[in-house]
């Protein structure tokens, strides 16, 4: 049984050589999800930050009913504490993703 390739010539089915290809790109897969990451974090960040108890409503309504006001503190916000936590959470799912 013959099979044809792209250039039209007749090849053998046992003279067929899979090539060496990469099946994962380290760079973009990590860069991509820190990215997307990085945006779902600050968008939490800016609605606790402004609105924290219609925040905890929405994601008790998100979790069936699980009361997260119990164990829910009103976190002290700042410049310092937000990129800490946005720089930490780039680099732990750039990695994740790299892996």
């Amino acid at each position: 049984m013959n099979f044809l390739d792209d250039n039209k010539n007749k090849i053998k089915k046992g003279d067929m050589k899979m090539e060496k290809t990469t099946l994962h790109y380290v760079h973009p897969t990590g860069l991509v999800l820190s990215i997307t990451v990085s945006i779902i974090y600050s968008i939490c960040a800016f609605f606790v930050g402004f609105w924290p108890v219609q925040t905890i409503k929405f994601f008790k309504y998100w979790f069936r009913g699980l009361d997260l006001s119990r164990v829910f503190v009103i976190p002290e916000m700042s410049l310092g504490t937000f990129f800490l936590g946005l720089i930490l959470v780039i680099l732990f799912f750039y990695i994740s993703g790299a892996l």
